[in-house]
């Protein structure tokens, strides 16, 4: 398992996307990602993540469910995780906020099965396209977990749009 950034399809050999469309976008959003602060912040996650004595695992992805970045997860369950990770985001907070409305603040959605517990925190940008940071663990508190992600997140937010601009 690695920390590294996942590279863009065209750049992977045999791999490719389904659509021009979807291809330009996965690029835009890789290359944003790839910038020389976001690696270095990326790996900072990861090293909190390795401390910690049980299993763990951190996802960046678009908050329509293209991976950008992960850590803990196979590469097989990416595509899966990232589009899951949306949709239950997307799921919790439909109540409390109208679909048309952009979030100017980190937001967080806590899952818990027994021991382990699930932070999902929008990265919103600057730009159309939203991040989200999903980070698992067990054995950590909840609000430990919470806010610990929730400032990865605004630290996350900072750096794209920094680099968006």
């Amino acid at each position: 398992m690695t920390a590294e950034l996942i590279s863009p399809p065209g750049f992977r050999r045999g791999a490719s996307w389904a659509g021009r469309a979807s291809q330009h976008r996965r690029r835009q959003v890789s290359r944003d990602a790839e910038g020389a602060r976001v690696q270095p912040l990326w790996e900072s996650l990861v090293e909190v993540l390795r401390a910690i004595d049980s299993p763990s695992s951190a996802l960046l992805c678009t908050a329509d469910g293209a991976p950008i970045a992960a850590y803990g997860l196979h590469r097989t369950d990416l595509t899966r995780v990232s589009a899951e990770t949306g949709t239950v985001f997307a799921a919790r907070l439909q109540p409390v906020a109208a679909a048309d409305v952009v979030p100017a603040e980190v937001e967080t959605v806590e899952l818990t099965a027994g021991q382990r517990h699930t932070v999902i925190a929008s990265v919103p940008g600057s730009t159309q396209t939203d991040h989200l940071l999903a980070v698992t663990a067990e054995g950590v508190s909840l609000p430990l977990l919470e806010a610990w992600t929730r400032r990865a997140a605004e630290d996350l937010r900072e750096v794209l749009a920094a680099e968006a601009s």
